[in-house]
């Protein structure tokens, strides 16, 4: 009978070179795959993380100034002058008598806001107190990397009351303030997106 030889058992049993190198080719290019999916995955939620942050940002923005147009003009006594003093595209300031007490002179409640775009920085300012004259009073950064604000007015008919409102009758007739946001991210590779938010804003006590 014919016996093989040890050596050539042992042969048999194992693996040649070429069948280790396309091994390993195979386990690279899946290797290779599975990274590529991981980048393209990653790359994609960072760009979509950024969006819902300047999307966010926006959201806050324009809830704020909703929050507040929405009681400009609040003067249940009649004696406060409460209402819009300044209606521009970029700039709202109104005032309300929220302590009920018949005159806007209550700094802790905040009886008189102003908002403003600021395009050299960009970023939308808040201000308790302005002085019309001087623009001096309490200014905080609202939110950042704002590209854009623009705010319409609307009269009682939904008629477009054109910007800047100057009179007094005009500024009395605004009932409804249209707010367009505009905020901007960076994707991963550093460019540059934006995101806008439009809302509109009953005024209930003008």
């Amino acid at each position: 009978m014919h016996k093989t030889h040890p050596s050539a058992r042992i042969r048999a049993a194992g693996f040649t070179l070429v069948e280790i190198l396309v091994a390993l080719s195979i386990m690279g290019i899946a290797v290779g795959a599975i990274y590529g999916v991981f980048i393209a995955s990653n790359r994609s939620y960072q760009t979509q993380d950024h969006v819902a942050e300047a999307q966010q940002r926006a959201r806050v923005g324009v809830d704020f100034m909703v929050r507040d147009i929405r009681i400009a003009g609040l003067d249940p006594l009649t004696t406060a002058s409460a209402g819009i003093e300044e209606a521009t595209t970029t700039k709202v300031r109104f005032t309300s008598d929220i302590d009920l007490n018949g005159a806007i002179d209550n700094p802790q409640n905040e009886e008189k806001i102003t908002y403003e775009y600021d395009s050299v920085n960009n970023r939308l300012r808040r201000c308790l107190y302005e002085n019309p004259d001087t623009g001096a009073g309490s200014w905080q950064t609202l939110i950042d990397n704002v590209s854009a604000l623009s705010l319409g007015y609307l009269d009682a008919d939904g008629t477009i009351i054109v910007s800047p409102v100057i009179s007094t009758v005009a500024l009395d007739s605004i009932k409804t303030v249209v707010i367009s946001m505009t905020c901007d991210g960076t994707d991963w590779q550093g460019q540059t997106f934006s995101r806008t938010l439009n809302t509109r804003v009953i005024c209930r006590n003008q």
